[in-house]
């Protein structure tokens, strides 16, 4: 028996929950290889208990820094998508990531993005490379009603088990000409893979969505920054519960409203970052208990222009007026420059994640056989035994690892 055999099946005379352990600490390249080892190891890798454990063992310290912005010229516009290497952002060199398509980017949901494009909608999971492509959504919309913005959200009703898709969008009334009055909602269950009214039926809301970085989640909730579609144009909160499906109005800090804000999570509390374009000071608010207590006052800092979010508890993410983005340690309290987001002279709007990669899946069950990632060849890997034609006359299982 070669020493790669004798590796292998060493490794299953580890104890079980120590096994399940180890694995569950690694990174998903690593994990979607060593799929490939046994047909025990493909079953525990797949397994939704194992996809949960992995997602648990997930902090802040393994979160990546991704960034979404739009470039403009004379010639028109383009979406870029770029993932920071390095976790610690001490190294700032980053790679571009191709995505399915190059509409709004929103999310992520345990590592999961929503993709949208007027009607077409998609589930996009970049660690595994999985796209979902959602019911068309324009048969539930009304007649000749066309897009005009679009917003979304994803997440798991842990009550039900059920990944839902909460989709919201203005609509354009072309037999009147002009916008119709209120956005639309509905929701998308991968349960029965269709759209639908909310449990409460509610299938219009009052709201202006018009900003993707002014919204959070927390444990099962969502919350927008957004304005009333009444005379005053009032500027609230709005948080949805994705369980019980409703949407409750939530009271501000009783600070002056400002269009340079954004939400967030800051020691896993929704965070409200307030710049004060007079003083160039920004104040982060925390909501504890439903109730605002300001954390922070930082600045002046002259040539930002917006607050773009929280990075690890430890830091905020800010844009210049120049397209840079900037990072602001809170304790250390220095600033350190990201890298410049523009090419064109019309400037550019820099949307920001925080990225935990994560094996949710996003295929159906019956389109496994045709779609999987990887095609194991079975007749080659038997159950338990790693084959020298796969990975080589001296493979070790620390190769796949690499």
């Amino acid at each position: 028996m070669s020493s790669a055999l004798t590796d292998v099946d060493s490794s299953m005379l580890m104890p079980e929950d120590v096994r399940l352990e180890i694995l569950s600490r690694l990174p998903v390249k690593s994990l979607m290889r060593l799929r490939c080892v046994c047909k025990s190891w493909y079953a525990l890798i797949e397994n939704p208990k194992f996809i949960s454990k992995h997602l648990e063992n997930l902090n802040d310290d393994n979160a990546y820094l991704i960034i979404s912005y739009q470039v403009y010229d004379d010639a028109g516009h383009d979406n870029l998508t770029c993932l920071f290497k390095d976790k610690t952002l001490a190294d700032i060199s980053y790679e571009n990531i191709h995505r399915p398509i190059l509409r709004t980017l929103l999310g992520p949901y345990d590592g999961i993005f929503c993709l949208c494009d007027d009607s077409l909608i998609f589930l996009w999971n970049p660690a595994t490379k999985e796209c979902r492509t959602l019911p068309n959504y324009s048969n539930f919309l009304p007649t000749c009603a066309t897009f005009l913005y679009e917003n979304a959200i994803f997440g798991l009703d842990h009550t039900s088990g059920d990944y839902k898709v909460v989709f919201i969008c203005e609509l354009w009334n072309e037999q009147i000409e002009a916008p119709y009055e209120h956005s639309h909602v509905a929701i998308y269950s991968s349960t029965t893979d269709s759209w639908r009214v909310s449990k409460g039926n509610v299938e219009w809301i009052p709201y202006d969505f018009k900003s993707h970085f002014k919204s959070t989640n927390l444990n099962g909730v969502f919350y927008w920054l957004v304005s009333r579609d009444d005379g005053d144009h009032s500027n609230i909160m709005l948080s949805f519960h994705i369980s019980d499906e409703e949407f409750r109005e939530i009271e501000r800090p009783r600070i002056p409203y400002s269009s340079h804000e954004s939400l967030g999570l800051f020691n896993n509390s929704v965070s409200l970052l307030h710049f004060d374009k007079s003083s160039h000071c920004i104040d982060i608010w925390l909501m504890i208990d439903m109730n605002w207590i300001q954390q922070f006052a930082i600045g002046p800092f002259l040539g930002v222009m917006s607050p773009r979010g929280i990075w690890k508890n430890n830091a905020v993410l800010m844009e210049s007026d120049n397209g840079r983005l900037l990072l602001y340690d809170l304790i250390v309290e220095e600033v350190r420059d990201l890298g410049r987001f523009t090419r064109g002279t019309l400037g550019t709007a820099i949307l920001t994640y925080c990225y935990k990669e994560s094996l949710v899946r996003l295929k159906r069950l019956e389109d496994d056989r045709l779609s999987d990632p990887f095609d194991i060849p079975w007749h080659i890997i038997e159950d338990n035994q790693l084959d020298t034609t796969l990975f080589g006359r001296n493979s070790r299982l620390d190769i796949i690892l690499n």
